[in-house]
């Protein structure tokens, strides 16, 4: 069977570093080709004995690529969307001087261009079977995933599971498909000497452990948790991102998304990203 894999997300978002990745891993790259040859670029790369081809295609145009490629039985389709919160995505711009692509072929402003990018990822987020926000991510970080995913995708029997840590403060991330809010448990912030710590020291899970409250909560995510799971293995959905919240994501959003990566990487691909703690994402 071979493989064909389409990464797609808003300009800006990480695509570019993303194409290396492919490459190193042997896949034919085809980027922004016209979605109604999607199919005939397929055909003539593999009469060329290629087995792995990436399609990275732009946002506007994923959903139609998606079509022409998930029905298909001679290959084993996958998709992957990179996001990253709006107002980064500006800041990237913003800093590198580079010109919006949707801007200069819509005659649009940077910021529409932006917002129409994000909303044309977010239509085929229920196909995906990986979802990385890259938001807070390094490059190496992003790479590392890729790889990862890559890496297994023979294997890829079970719905893979991203937990992303915020603050309400900040608003709810992107493309989540649900979220749980945990500051039921009381705050760690309103300690003194917990206030500077995050979730992840240990002073802190101390803290929030001795209130029974805490693992209640978790476990109700828990059980939450992987009843959906079941569903979304039957209906052949590949991955599921949980937002877990509290106020400022730095204390108990952080602890309880870790647990829950934790629990649920014994059986499922797991990762975890602390969007308003960045320091805490792991490299990969």
């Amino acid at each position: 069977m071979k493989n064909v894999v389409v990464i797609t997300g808003p300009a800006g978002c990480g695509l570019s570093s993303a194409e290396f990745v492919f490459e190193e891993l042997g896949y034919y790259l085809v980027k922004n080709a016209p979605s109604g040859a999607t199919e005939a670029i397929l055909d003539a790369v593999f009469k060329s004995g290629l087995e792995n081809v990436a399609f990275v295609a732009h946002a506007r145009n994923v959903k139609r690529v998606v079509n022409a490629l998930k029905n298909r039985k001679d290959v084993n389709f996958r998709l992957i969307i990179l996001n990253c919160n709006e107002d980064e995505l500006f800041k990237r711009f913003t800093l590198t001087r580079h010109t919006h692509p949707r801007s200069v072929i819509e005659s649009i402003s940077p910021s529409e261009a932006i917002k129409r990018d994000i909303a044309d990822t977010l239509v085929v987020v229920p196909d995906s079977d990986l979802y990385i926000d890259t938001t807070a991510l390094t490059v190496k970080q992003l790479r590392g995933r890729l790889y990862k995913f890559l890496n297994n995708v023979e294997d890829d029997k079970h719905v893979s599971i991203t937990f992303i840590s915020f603050g309400l403060k900040n608003g709810i991330p992107q493309g989540i498909d649900c979220f749980f809010d945990v500051r039921e448990i009381p705050n760690p912030y309103w300690v003194e000497e917990l206030k500077t710590l995050t979730g992840e020291d240990q002073p802190v899970i101390d803290y929030m452990n001795q209130f029974p409250v805490t693992q209640k909560l978790i476990s109700d995510i828990e059980i939450y948790i992987e009843g959906r799971m079941k569903g979304l293995q039957e209906t052949g959905r590949g991955s599921y991102v949980v937002g877990i919240a509290c106020s400022g994501g730095q204390h108990r959003s952080t602890y309880v998304a870790n647990m829950l990566c934790e629990h649920f990487s014994k059986d499922y691909r797991s990762s975890v990203i602390h969007r308003d703690t960045p320091t805490l994402n792991k490299d990969e």
